[in-house]
């Protein structure tokens, strides 16, 4: 059994490696692109554009299924949440140390770029419930819920850092009720 003091300098070394991950990744450079206020500007753009193109996409080409979906996370908020925590953390990580081995590194493969369409389509589903949960009048969703929703989610992803990780979790919602939709016409 190792010891305590061997197991704490070990999580002590992993968690200095993780932080200076974060810290290699800051700019020091003075203006230009290292400039933190034109870095939260292009963030806030581009986040902007990729969330407002994936949720009028998402309400454009499957009209029926958003609006179905939207309605599903406004019913039940917390089953949505446990459905995107099981998928889109459980299941990885499941696929992962199932990588580990041959055969199955044949699922694991596959299985991972599933997950990255169900995020995909996920994130569009949650673009439109932020924005016809703000917007939204007579319960069915239209492009420009997606394109609100873009707008709104841009926000927290603006923030340097911890951006990226809280619009992940605001998108487990969505992909909670993909991966729960598509968990139930598989097993119908």
């Amino acid at each position: 059994m190792p010891s305590k003091q061997a197991v704490s300098s070990l999580g002590s070394l992993l968690a200095v490696l993780g932080l200076s991950r974060v810290a290699t990744a800051q700019s020091t450079a003075p203006g230009g692109v290292g400039d933190p206020a034109l870095n939260v500007v292009i963030r806030f753009g581009v986040g902007f554009i990729i969330l407002a193109v994936l949720g009028a996409a998402a309400a454009a080409i499957g009209p029926t299924y958003t609006t179905n979906a939207v309605r599903e996370i406004q019913d039940d908020p917390g089953g949505a949440i446990g459905w995107g925590v099981l998928v889109g953390i459980l299941v990885p990580i499941g696929l992962v140390l199932l990588a580990l081995t041959v055969i199955g590194a044949l699922i694991s493969i596959p299985g991972l770029l599933l997950l990255g369409v169900l995020g995909i389509v996920g994130t569009g589903i949650t673009a439109v419930w932020v924005g016809n949960s703000v917007i939204g009048d007579d319960g069915t969703v239209r492009a420009t819920d997606g394109v609100a929703g873009g707008l709104l989610l841009a926000v927290p992803f603006a923030i340097p850092i911890v951006g990226g990780l809280l619009l992940n979790l605001i998108t487990l919602v969505g992909l909670g009720v993909v991966g729960r939709d598509l968990y139930e016409s598989w097993t119908d």
